[in-house]
């Protein structure tokens, strides 16, 4: 079962890379990895491929409940207005990947109320925030500081929720946790 369901999300990872262009039509098969009536954590689900993660795996099944985290639940009126639409079954929960304390505090929320995770995609990454970190055009214009967020958010932070949920999970009996990191290159960073 773990070794199906393993290849199911490589195969769904695959395919969200390869057709960036039209991501709704990839994502669409991701929901096929978890049980219908499982437990599916998104990290970074406030908006892009994270949130796309969201829809369709509320949308495979009424029954699958989803945990939706990203750092400012308040804020993200796409992901508030889905968990309006889905009472009962999204569960949105505030998670900083540069905040160890917020993914401890999350992890044990999710294992009280639900015992264990069938899926958990990490979707969070930065490429550029405006004022703060923008992609580097030459080896000029890299900056230490940029280089260090970037490195926190789009790899020590996915890590860390991967290690929360493995320890908080792996005793549970029916755990197939799915690690999935996400990474999008855009046009600008090939210029």
């Amino acid at each position: 079962m773990r070794a199906n369901t393993l290849r199911a999300a490589m195969a769904t990872a695959r395919m969200a890379v390869s057709s960036l262009s039209s991501p709704a039509r990839a994502l669409s098969s991701a929901a096929a990895a978890p049980p219908a009536s499982g437990v599916s954590m998104v990290q970074g689900a406030s908006r892009g491929i994270g949130l796309e993660f969201v829809r369709q795996l509320l949308r495979r099944s009424d029954q699958g409940r989803v945990v939706a985290t990203c750092r400012a639940p308040d804020s993200a009126a796409e992901l508030q207005e889905l968990r309006r639409e889905h009472a009962g079954r999204l569960t949105v929960l505030p998670l900083d990947v540069t905040d160890e304390s917020t993914i401890e505090v999350t992890g044990a929320a999710v294992g009280e109320t639900h015992g264990s995770l069938d899926l958990l995609i990490n979707a969070a990454g930065i490429l550029s925030i405006p004022n703060v970190i923008q992609p580097e055009t030459s080896l000029s214009k890299v900056q230490k500081s940029s280089l260090l967020l970037a490195y926190e958010v789009n790899a020590v932070g996915p890590i860390l929720v991967i290690k929360v949920a493995i320890t908080a999970f792996l005793s549970a009996p029916n755990c197939v946790c799915i690690l999935l990191i996400t990474a999008l290159c855009l046009p600008q960073c090939l210029n």
